[in-house]
Order: C-alpha cells, then structure tokens, then sequence
C-alpha cells in the first residue's frame, strides 16, 4: 500500500541508510572478489564522487519503484510476475519458510530498505486501525447472527463466564481442608510427595475449569456466526488465562506458606501473584484483538499496526511489573541456593535481576515488533515459548530448592541414604531439564524465529550434538552416582562431620571403616575416568580420531613415569599400604617419623594429626614400617601404688567390683569387651605394693576409659579403707656419740630415694597413657 503521509524527511533518512548500507555491501562485495595479478590503482577524488552520486540514484530509483508500481492500474488479462526491483516491500513470504530464511538470501542493504519502508506503511494504517477496532462491536449485532440480541447475547457470555470462576472457587473452597492436610505434611524429604500432591489437586481444579468452559463452548458457542465465534474466544481466553496464572499460583501458593515453592514473606507472594494475573490477563486480551481483527478481514498492515501497539503497551507494562516488583522477586532469585548460602551467581542475579530484566524484554520486544514488520508469525511463537520455558524454569528450581531447604532445615545437612540420593536425584534431573530447555530454545530461535538453518541442517547438526549431549548427561549422572556411594560409606566412619564442635577426646569418632577411608582415592580415580572416557567418546561422536590423542597420551605419561620416579614411587606405595589394609581415617599410628591420628590421605602422602595439634605430611614412600594401635582392640594397662599393709585380696574384689559399674554405665558398656580387674602385684618397693591393672576396650577412646577409671578408684578404695602409698621413706636414727653422720647421711639417701621414685612413677605413667 502506498504511503500517502509519509514526511520528507523520512525519506531522506531512508535515502541515508540505504545508500550506507549499498556501500557496506559494495565493499563486501570487493573484499570477497579474487586478488588481482597488480595491485589496482587508487580512486581519484572525482572519480569517487561520480561513484556516491550513481549509488544515491540507485536508492532513489529503488525507493519510487515500489509507489510507481502501486500507482499504476493492473491489467484486467493476468498479473504479471513481480521483478525483484519492483516488488513491494509488504510482500508476504512464502507460509513454510522463516521470513529470516528469505532475507538472509537476499543483500542486508535490501533488507534494511525493505524493513524501513514496511514500517512507514504499517504506522501509516493506525487511523484504519482505529477505525476497525471501532467496528469490533458490530460484528455482534443482530444482522451478522440471525437475529440474536447481542445485549442478551453479552449476558449470557458475561453468566458463562462467571459460572465457570465459580466452578473454580467452589472447587477449590471443596479442598481446602485437603490442600491444609497437605500443607502441614510439607516436612522433609517427604515434602515431595506432599507438594506433588498440591500440584495434583490445582491440576484436578483447572480439569473442572476446562470441563465447564468446554461444555459452554459445545452446548451455546459452536456455530459459525460472529457471536459464537466471540464466545468461544472470550470462554478460551479465560481458559488460558487461569492456566497460566496455575504456574505461579504452584511458586507463591498466597495463601498456603508452608508448600510456597518461593522464599518470600506473605505480601511479597500476593504482590508478584496480583501483577502476574494483570500481566497476563492484557496480554491474551491485546493477543484476542488481533485475531477479532484477523476474523474482520482486515488488511495485514492493519494486523501489523495492531502488533506494534500491543506490544508497545504488553512491553510498557511488563517493565512497570518488573519494577514493581523488584524487591520480593530479589528475595525469591536468592533463595535458590539448594538449602544452603546462596552462591555468587546465584546472590549477583538477585541482586542485578531488573538490570538483566528489562533489556531482556526490550529484546524480545524488538523481536516482536520485527516480526511484526516482516509478517513473520515464527517470531512470536519463539517469544511465547521463550518466556513460557523461562517461567518453568524458575519454577522447577524453587522446587527442588524448597526440598532441599526442608531437609537441610530437619537434619542440618543430608547425612541420610534417602536425602543423599534425592538431592544427587534432582541435580541430575536439573542438568537434564537445563539441557533440554537450551536445546528447545536453540531450535525455535534458529530454525523458526531467527532463521540461521533450514530444518534439514538442523536435523543434520542435532543428529550429531544430540548423543553427544546424551554422553555428557550420563557422564554427569555417574559422576552423581560416584559422588552419592563415596559420601554414603565416608559419612559411616570416624571423621566428624561438617559443623560438629569437638571438645577433647571425647567427642572424637570412631576409626573409619575400610571403605570409607577407600573412599577419597576411589572418587578421585573414578572422576577422573569418568572424565577421560567422556571426552573421548564425545570427541569420537563428533568425529574427531582419537587414536592420536591416546597414543600422545601414552608418550606422555610414559616420560613423566621417567621424569617423576619419586612420585611414582610414593604413589605405587601409597596403594600397596590401602591394599593391606595397614591404616584407616581415624587411627592412631606410629611410623618411626611421627606418630598421630590418621587425618586423611591423597594420592602420594599422608597427613598425620598429633595430640598436640601439629599435623605431619608424610609421603607414602617415606612412611616405612606402621604401628597400629587402633585397631580391633587394645589392652589398657596401669600402675598404681598402694601401702605395705593393703589387703590384696579386698582390693581384688573393690576393684572388679568397680569394674562392673562402669560395664553397666551407659556410656561405657558398648567400649568394654573385657572389664577392669586388678593383674597382680608387680612390684614391692621400701614403702609401698605396685599393683597392676587391666581392662580391653575397642580402640575408640582407651585413655577416656583408663581416666574414668582411675577416678573412680580414686573414689571409692579410700571408702574401703584401702590407702595410696606416698613417697615418705622411714628412716631409724641410732642415739649414740657421733650420731650426726648418720643421720645427715640417712637424709641424703632418703632424698635421692624419694627422687627416683617420682621420676620412675612419671615415666610409667607417661608410658601407659601414651
């Protein structure tokens, strides 16, 4: 349609951009030709003048050819065959081929005129569009419908409608003390059949909707006229308007706290659920226009200057939502963080989301208004996918983070079987639902929306990426798979757990099993297997030979076995120390260089923990011969001295007596495999009985056990009447002249008595608690 109001200037600045864009595609054109024998010799100054007055002719010639085709009246014989330079810019492609796929075929230049001139025909249609926009409520009148009312045909649709919200609050009222039932039961890992089971009944609802609006539609809105076409468009808009509102009402739940899928408090969910109903309650009315105008016939620059409005306004709101609702959607984006602190992606997208937001749907506005411009209905089938792939992503992950954050809240962390495998479970599930939301947008953007590819080349590249993807996804679930076995058998030894305070002995662990202390060189041998064979047979799918890359691989490893006989060697003895078994995470050995308390291990030392504190790094071809003394059992023996005059006997019995208590105590009878009882005497020294002492326990805490009981001996042989020796010697002075002598002597030897006494005392006690 010729543009009877556009302004002068428009078309000098049409002038401008095509003659810029011709000489952008001349100079491709130039640097594309081959290579002359001689370099060419430069353009003299009036040589390139005449060259930019031929290009500004050319434009202005291709810029009138479009009105002087449509000024000039058609053969009543047949319409000839348009010619590219003189068809019309608001020619429609061909319907099963992307507009994008077309325009690639032809210069940018000509596209970009094209696009330019369309866009000042279809604005040239907004005082038509008025006008037929004015002409909607007369397709209701009674000429068009046989005569109906088209007042009492209003309140029978405004009845119908009504009916069917009806429906949908009478069901949902019918279910609230099911859905409350359900709400109470979300709590850990079986928050998920719980909230499964809400999502269930809000399907079971919107099925009552749609059976309503379904039955309205067949029994008073199935005929052809005007009227029953309105009604049932007006029946299916309300349809999808609560089926899209379903997404956010399964994120917010307004009104249910407890299975809210979002973290946000009860008013930010009210807010963003309230502009999410006005955001797409405009968009299906704005999209029912065009296609009431679509049903009037009108012309498609009409249709187009209908599009461009629309999304001018759907564009202009989503922007004023977004900003309104910054702050609880901010809340909502740094909750997902799978139970746990919010990583630095995840806290900078809540943090910067309106910034990503609002060019985001800028684009996506652009999109729409060119796919306005160019009749392209493939462009907006891409933004509906795109924005409806988008929510459910959201959506899906506050799921999985409300899950996790149920069942770090229950336990702390996941340190069960079931929790373990549930969150391995949803990272797979996550990783796959990621993929195959890139590779939908891909295809509808690349193929329909954008048009990079035909169909045929699509096929072609996905027959090629699809297993690839497909061996990385598995690679990724057995790296779950191997990450799951490793932390279910390294949680059951002695290690404590993240977050667990220790104070002392007592709190420590037990010694690990062997499995659990296999574990960390298991996942990192397997992980890096998984790995390896990954991008192998990717490389392979892809069609790289990877015959070349093992044997470079072999050449390598062999120089660096070479290279590195040290590492080789404290790795070689490393596994051969796992494979006897000759320490586990968690026990306490002695390897001649150190001794300490197994922290753990990597591929070429270990790391010994001393009772001090000091941890000792030993690799493994170092380590030499180890002492174990934490495994199976170990036999506590003790010293302890008693007077000259202690009945052996009564001891025996106070002792076993004693002994028997403590198997019995609830903190110590699962440690004892034999009791405490007193060995025999072990020494008789000038004034006091060594007797000796015994108990065997499992080699968890042994020096708790000895401490308690010694405190308790403590306690009670004195009650007994059974006394502790002390280190005073008797000495019997001799009366008589020059008796002084003697005594000072018999003082020295008491001394030195007494002296060696302690320090043999100190050095068997430090013998036996060590």
């Amino acid at each position: 349609m010729t543009c009877l109001f556009r302004p002068i200037d428009r078309c000098r600045s049409c002038l401008l951009a095509g003659l810029l864009a011709l000489l952008v595609s001349a100079g491709c054109a130039l640097a594309q030709a081959p290579a002359a024998p001689t370099a060419p010799l430069p353009l003299t100054q009036q040589q390139f003048d005449q060259l930019v007055d031929q290009l500004s002719r050319a434009v202005a010639e291709r810029l009138k050819a479009p009105e002087a085709t449509a000024a000039k009246p058609a053969p009543a014989k047949a319409e000839p065959a348009p010619t590219p330079a003189a068809s019309s810019s608001s020619a429609e492609p061909p319907a099963d081929r992307p507009m994008m796929a077309i325009a690639n075929e032809e210069p940018m230049s000509e596209m970009f005129v094209e696009v330019l001139g369309r866009s000042d025909d279809v604005l040239a249609e907004f005082p038509a569009l008025v006008e037929q926009s004015a002409r909607i409520p007369t397709i209701l009148g009674p000429e068009l419908n046989g005569g109906r009312d088209p007042n009492r045909f209003l309140l029978l649709l405004a009845l119908c409608v009504a009916a069917a919200l009806g429906t949908e609050m009478a069901l949902r009222a019918a279910l609230r003390p099911v859905r409350r039932y359900l709400a109470s039961r979300v709590e850990g890992a079986a928050s998920i059949w719980a909230l499964s089971a809400l999502i269930s009944l809000d399907i079971v609802v919107l099925f009552g909707l749609w059976l309503v609006t379904h039955g309205f539609v067949i029994g008073l809105f199935s005929g052809t006229e005007p009227q029953a076409r309105f009604g049932f468009l007006v029946l299916t808009s309300v349809f999808y308007w609560r089926l899209y509102l379903l997404i956010f009402r399964i994120a917010l739940r307004p009104r249910l706290p407890q299975a809210r899928l979002a973290d946000v408090d009860d008013a930010g969910a009210l807010k963003i659920y309230r502009w999410a109903s006005l955001v797409i309650a405009v968009a299906i009315t704005l999209a029912d226009i065009r296609r009431i105008l679509e049903g009037m016939h009108s012309s498609p620059l009409v249709v187009a200057c209908a599009m461009l409005v629309n999304t001018l306004l759907l564009t202009t709101l989503l922007i004023v939502t977004v900003v309104a609702i910054r702050e609880p959607v901010a809340k909502w984006l740094h909750g997902l963080s799978q139970g746990g602190k919010p990583g630095p992606v995840v806290a900078t997208v809540a943090r910067f989301w309106l910034v990503v937001a609002i060019p985001i749907f800028l684009a996506l506005g652009m999109a729409r208004v060119y796919g306005a411009l160019t009749s392209a209905e493939e462009v907006h089938q891409a933004i509906l996918v795109s924005m409806n792939v988008l929510i459910g992503l959201i959506v899906i992950e506050s799921f999985m983070d409300k899950v996790c954050r149920l069942m770090h809240e229950e336990g702390g962390h996941a340190t069960s079987r079931r929790e373990l495998a549930i969150e391995a479970l949803m990272r797979c599930i996550r990783i796959a639902i990621l993929l195959g939301a890139l590779t939908l947008l891909f295809r509808i953007w690349a193929v329909r929306g954008v048009g990079m590819m035909d169909m045929e080349r699509y096929n072609a590249l996905a027959s090629a990426a699809f297993p690839a993807g497909a061996i990385l996804l598995g690679a990724y679930c057995a790296w779950q798979a191997v990450e799951y076995f490793t932390s279910v058998h390294a949680s059951k030894g002695g290690i404590p757990m993240p977050g667990q305070e220790i104070e002392g002995d007592e709190n420590l662990g037990a010694p690990a099993s062997r499995m659990s202390t296999l574990m960390p060189l298991l996942r990192v041998t397997l992980t890096l297997a998984i790995i390896i064979m990954a991008v192998l047979t990717v490389l392979s799918q892809l069609g790289v030979d990877i015959m070349p890359l093992i044997a470079g691989a072999s050449i390598v490893g062999l120089a660096i076995s070479f290279g590195s006989q040290t590492l080789v060697k404290d790795i070689v003895s490393g596994v051969f120390y796992l494979v006897d078994d000759a320490f586990r995470v968690g026990e306490y050995i002695d390897c001649g260089k150190a001794k300490g308390t197994v922290e753990g291990f990597t591929l070429r030392s270990l790391k010994l923990r001393h009772q001090n504190g000091m941890i000792h790094t030993i690799p493994f071809g170092q380590l030499g011969q180890v002492t174990n003394f934490s495994r199976d059992w170990s036999t506590m023996k003790f010293n302890l001295r008693f007077t000259r005059d202690t009945d052996i006997e009564k001891l025996r019995k106070t002792v076993k007596k004693i002994g028997l208590e403590m198997l019995e105590d609830p903190d110590f009878k699962d440690d004892f495999l034999m009791p405490l009882k007193m060995q025999g005497v072990a020494d008789i020294t000038d004034n006091a009985l060594v007797v000796r002492f015994k108990f065997t326990v499992k080699p968890a805490r042994p020096t708790v056990i000895q401490r308690e009981a010694v405190k308790r001996m403590i306690r009670i042989l004195p009650e007994q009447g059974i006394e502790f020796a002390n280190n005073l010697v008797p000495v019997q002075a001799l009366a008589g002249p020059g008796s002084g002598g003697t005594e000072q002597a018999a003082a020295v030897i008491a001394r030195n008595k007494i002296a060696n006494d302690l320090a043999a005392q100190a050095a068997a006690e430090a013998s036996a608690t060590g």
